[in-house]
């Protein structure tokens, strides 16, 4: 006698994407666990709302499949760092396969595009921040050893797990870069007044502040 299989199921690659974008939407977040903050606190995983749009489409935005759709391209443009030789992580190499299969089926595949949108907006914000630092228009700041202070913008802030410590590139009201790093995470859009030190002046246009302290 034969033994069932288990019918996995599946659907429409576009469809989860735009599913993910909508639970993206309705959370406003990425939440992968149950917050423990009791029941009448417990909010929908992405996960549970993606199975759920999925079940019923009708709940699913136009504003959400553009959205799934301005993802699509976003990964499609990785294919140009491939042909470059230029790094790319398996998740993002992996995430380039997953999307341009027509069908997801459930279980792995259709969690790594559930936690998409909020990666993608991640990496919009990171080439932002990365834009703007490139074409500030404010040169360096003072000589290397000078004691400076100013009001900066928080561009982003990136956690180093071998120094445990935040890198932060932001910009100050003379539109000049700025890169330090710092004790604590410091959200982007974040404004402060900090004093510090030129440590040296990158090639790159961003001047370099070391004993960094927000007043």
């Amino acid at each position: 006698m034969s033994r069932n299989k288990k019918v996995t199921r599946m659907w429409p690659t576009m469809d989860v994407v735009a599913a993910a974008c909508a639970a993206q939407r309705v959370n406003g977040e990425y939440i992968k666990a149950h917050y423990q903050l009791g029941d009448e606190n417990r909010r929908n995983t992405n996960r549970e709302l993606v199975y759920s749009f999925l079940e019923d489409t009708t709940n699913i935005t136009d504003i959400d499949r553009q959205q799934a759709q301005n993802i699509k391209t976003f990964y499609q443009g990785f294919t140009f760092k491939v042909l470059s030789g230029d790094y790319l992580s398996d998740f993002d190499r992996n995430t380039m396969k997953m999307l341009e299969e027509e069908f997801t089926p459930e279980g792995y595949n259709l969690a790594v595009l559930t936690s998409i949108p909020a990666s993608y907006l991640k990496a919009i914000q990171r080439d932002e921040a990365d834009r703007r630092a490139r074409f500030a228009q404010g040169g360096l700041i003072g000589n290397v050893g000078d004691k400076v202070q100013m009001d900066v913008e928080v561009l982003k802030s990136v956690y180093s797990k071998n120094w445990n410590t935040y890198y932060i590139s932001a910009i100050n009201s003379e539109d000049q870069a700025v890169f330090f790093a710092y004790k604590q995470e410091i959200a982007a859009g974040t404004l402060l007044h900090l004093k510090g030190t030129v440590k040296r002046h990158r090639d790159d246009g961003v001047t370099q502040l070391n004993r960094v302290k927000v007043i």
